[in-house]
């Protein structure tokens, strides 16, 4: 084969081409659509970014969370919507606080509100400026990513910008909320707990009736909510007509990629598109401040750390339920210390000398520190991952959306207690759940072994995702991982149209020998009776 490269040019400089050709030839344009203004969700997505853009990439991110680092890359046109968080905090907006416990039952309610939020995002100048770049540039894109849980959405927005384009989803959560469902995973409730919930995957007859009805209406009323949204907003933007948009949403969804696994969730079937490839925000920690290494590193006996993530606020919780932190926590024997994630800065009333108190936290940095023996949270999935890679046994007090189905797994896999929202108005609980991590060694043996596996999980995890992504984009989609029970009803997945064949078949059978038999009997006894009587 003769060379394409000319004989003019040494062997270094050969290579260089030859590398550059490489990278050229497997490069694609991908647009990435995740605008959810909640930087625990956004996490994975931007690391996932970033591994892209170093893969030679180019992405067109519409993120309210820009990765700083990639600000001036060449290979990174952004819409920033990160107005979307002051957006987010005015209560005039009707958005969610998350400043308090709320019900499964009221999810559709959030879903709602937020959907105000996401209309605002998708009508602001950055979004439309944005999209006026793409379409005036001709920019042919390979695939779309987009957050699962707005598909309804998203799907249309990516049909328009990026025309045949497939869509790959990806959720935050331990399972997709919406699309799952269209790829032909149907959820088994008898075995997999509701995102929704608090059971595992060992219920008992009643929890599997109440896992199937609360699921199936909460999903159902979030999906539907989330359509009438977008339908709403796409007549608007586009006229009458404009909402059947939204009506095959579903139709260039090729896979779902789920940012957990079973070890954060439940062991369950999954269709060979929607790939659980673990947590991908997890990295290398970085080292930390000087302050917080110091008050760390100072601590004799060990440090308990406390933070609600990034939604719910410590400055929120009743002035009785601090007081009865802050009145354990100056209980402490010499030696132990706490670091609390305190967002309004400064210190907290009636703080005592062992807390050192911070508005944010280098969250990975501090659970892989060995000093730290507890971590009190609220149950996030993130946070979760977090806690059992680094081997640090949790306290969780879950408030809202799948917070309550985490915490179940922490107390299901022995790694955690769970203390509810009215169990911290009780300094007595409060002890007893934080004494039972500090001194019980069975919850840190259990988490250490935990923590071994999600090793050897995470190791992977980044690969797995960038392998499927270039894998839909190389191929237009992923036509050939949609398994057929993807377009069956949850009759015909149940196997009830079988069940009832066979039910039918021999009731048939059945109804038939018995009019058989009646009508033999009816004949014995007409001409017995007939011959008794002739005789």
């Amino acid at each position: 084969m003769r060379s394409i490269i000319p004989r003019k040019y040494g062997p270094l400089t050969a290579l260089i081409i030859i590398l550059t050709l490489a990278a050229v030839t497997n490069s694609f344009k991908i647009l990435i659509l995740y605008p959810t203004p909640s930087f625990s969700h956004q996490r994975p997505i931007m690391a996932l970014t970033e591994r892209l853009i170093k893969e030679g990439h180019e992405l067109f991110v519409v993120t309210p969370n820009p990765v700083s680092d990639l600000k001036d890359h060449v290979n990174y046109t952004l819409a920033d919507l990160s107005f979307a968080y002051d957006e987010r905090e005015d209560q005039k907006n009707g958005v969610p606080q998350y400043q308090r416990q709320l019900s499964k039952w009221k999810t559709a309610t959030i879903t709602r509100a937020m959907m105000k939020l996401i209309q605002l995002q998708l009508r602001s100048r950055e979004f439309l400026n944005f999209q006026k770049h793409l379409e005036s540039e001709k920019i042919k894109l390979d695939v779309v990513i987009v957050q699962s849980y707005l598909l309804p959405y998203l799907a249309p927005i990516a049909s328009i910008l990026a025309t045949n384009a497939p869509i790959i989803a990806v959720s935050s959560f331990s399972s997709d909320l919406i699309g799952e469902n269209f790829l032909g995973s149907k959820m088994h409730l008898s075995f997999s707990p509701s995102t929704f919930g608090h059971y595992t995957d060992k219920m008992n007859l009643w929890q599997k009736i109440e896992n199937w009805f609360s699921h199936t209406y909460i999903k159902s009323s979030i999906r539907r909510t989330v359509e009438d949204s977008a339908r709403q907003f796409f007549q608007e933007i586009y006229g009458p007509g404009g909402e059947r948009l939204v009506d095959f949403w579903w139709v260039n969804v090729s896979i779902t990629l789920l940012t957990s696994n079973s070890l954060y969730y439940s062991p369950r079937l999954l269709s060979p598109n929607v790939i659980q490839t673990g947590p991908l925000h997890i990295k290398p920690p970085k080292q930390l401040p000087k302050d917080l290494q110091e008050w760390l590193d100072g601590a004799e006996k060990g440090v308990i750390y406390f933070s609600l993530g990034s939604n719910l606020k410590s400055t929120s919780l009743p002035q009785d339920v601090l007081k009865n932190f802050l009145k354990f926590f100056r209980e402490l024997p010499v030696g132990y210390r706490v670091l609390w994630k305190w967002e309004s800065g400064g210190q907290i009333p009636g703080q005592c000398d062992n807390i050192l108190t911070q508005r944010w936290m280098p969250q990975d940095s501090v659970l892989a520190h060995p000093k730290v023996k507890v971590f009190i949270t609220q149950g996030g999935l993130q946070s979760f991952q977090e806690a059992v890679h680094y081997g640090v046994p949790t306290v969780g007090i879950p408030w809202f959306v799948d917070q309550n189905c985490v915490t179940a797994k922490m107390v299901d896999a022995k790694v955690g207690v769970k203390l509810s929202p009215q169990d911290i108005h009780s300094f007595e609980k409060i002890k007893a759940g934080i004494e039972a991590m500090l001194h019980d060694e069975k919850y840190r043996k259990n988490m250490r072994r935990l923590s071994a596996i999600s090793r050897d999980f995470t190791s992977q995890a980044m690969d797995k995702a960038v392998f499927w992504i270039e894998h839909v984009a190389r191929h237009g989609g992923a036509s050939h991982l949609r398994p057929a029970i993807a377009d069956s009803s949850l009759f015909e997945f149940l196997c009830l149209d079988i069940i009832s064949v066979i039910l039918l078949s021999c009731f048939i059978s059945l109804y038939g020998f018995f009019s058989i038999v009646r009508v033999v009997i009816t004949y014995l006894r007409k001409n017995f009776s007939g011959k008794i009587k002739g005789a």
